[in-house]
């Protein structure tokens, strides 16, 4: 469908109008529009607001980079997917947007900083732990604690098991939790979380090999978890369901040997190599990540902001542990060949809880695996 727009669009020419392509659900193009209206009115240029899942805009801004023209004035890309995206899109002018940058998290920057400054951070996101407060009380706060809650409740522990990104996401928080590095398979923090994990593995939820982010949601809903790490999408929707925050809560995540953390995530936006509006489009960047339109929708959409004059706490108690999170949030490893360092994470999980595979061998294993993939 977007390929389509474009290729309408490429049939006209609009001088003064831009086309911005954002992952946006339906229930946020409202506000987005909003926010995206001001800047309308105070330039006088026209925006197309183009929702779109991040694959099919990474598909469209890939076309257009393999045709060397182009529609798309302004792209957000998926975190995870700004390596794979970095030669499509044009290097930003550090000296240019120096303002800006100075008003953001560092750490979200890095995650956009990839052969210079091409991405930049439009919300940011990460994990928390959502859990059933009608049946614990509160939370688990350390790793003796989880496990407590575990051997409790046999079955109700949820974690996303399934071969994906997502899976990595939840492995990281524990590795860094131990003092591991992230990106060394078997340090002393890896075997540490890895031996968590195989403590944790019988209690379980039986369909773990499976979960992903919307159907371990949807298992929770059900009352078949009794918590799990979850994005803050999950608590916008128990909260659409009337489950949170009165029977669901967000808290922050247990903490192991040496602390807390958590994975970045979220949304950055770039400008494509061949926009037609290069100029314009870097005006409304400063619109989009300046401090009125993030607040607006950090309060109206419970977006997270990387700019630090932006608090998590817009969304109150519904997610009060995300925002205890917000220090603790890291950057994936920031390595050409972290692809295969996530797979690896991937399979040495799904080989110790689901395979009862020693963690440290398996670790060991992966490890040489990664050195073997390196030469």
């Amino acid at each position: 469908m977007l390929l389509a727009t474009l290729v309408v669009a490429s049939c006209r020419t609009v001088p003064n109008e831009l086309t911005v392509a954002v992952a946006l659900l339906p229930s946020e193009l409202p506000v987005y529009r909003a926010v995206v209206g001001e800047f309308e009115r105070a330039t006088g240029r026209r925006v197309v607001v183009v929702p779109q899942q991040y694959a099919d805009i990474r598909r469209a801004l890939r076309a257009e980079a393999g045709a060397r023209t182009g529609t798309l004035d302004l792209v957000e890309l998926d975190v995870y997917s700004l390596a794979l995206a970095a030669g499509d899109v044009a290097r930003l002018d550090d000296a240019a947007l120096a303002p800006l940058v100075a008003e953001l998290d560092p750490a979200a920057v890095r995650a956009g900083t990839i052969d210079g400054l091409r991405f930049l951070p439009h919300r940011v996101s990460w994990q928390a732990l959502v859990y059933d407060r009608s049946v614990l009380g509160r939370p688990p706060a350390t790793w003796d604690e989880l496990v407590a809650v575990a051997r409790a409740h046999p079955g109700k522990i949820g974690m996303k098991g399934a071969l994906y990104e997502g899976l990595t996401c939840d492995v990281l928080p524990f590795v860094w939790a131990a003092g591991g590095r992230g990106d060394v398979l078997d340090d002393a923090g890896a075997i540490a979380a890895f031996e968590l994990f195989a403590a944790l593995a019988p209690f379980l939820h039986p369909a773990s090999a499976t979960f992903k982010e919307p159907t371990i949601a949807d298992a929770m809903a059900r009352g078949e978890l009794v918590l799990a790490l979850e994005w803050p999408f999950a608590m916008a929707l128990f909260a659409s369901q009337g489950l949170a925050p009165e029977r669901f809560a967000s808290a922050p995540l247990p903490r192991g040997p040496h602390g807390r953390a958590t994975v970045l995530g979220g949304g950055y936006v770039a400008l494509p190599r061949n926009a037609p509006h290069p100029a314009a489009a870097l005006d409304l960047v400063r619109h989009l990540l300046g401090r009125d339109s993030q607040a607006r929708l950090a309060r109206e959409l419970g977006w997270f902001s990387a700019r630090r004059d932006v608090s998590p706490a817009a969304g109150g108690e519904l997610l009060a542990g995300y925002a205890a999170m917000r220090d603790e949030v890291r950057p994936r490893p920031e390595r050409a060949d972290y692809p295969l360092i996530s797979r690896l994470w991937q399979q040495a999980f799904r080989a110790v809880v689901f395979d009862r595979a020693d963690p440290a061998a398996t670790l060991h294993a992966a490890a040489a695996e990664l050195a073997a993939g390196k030469r």
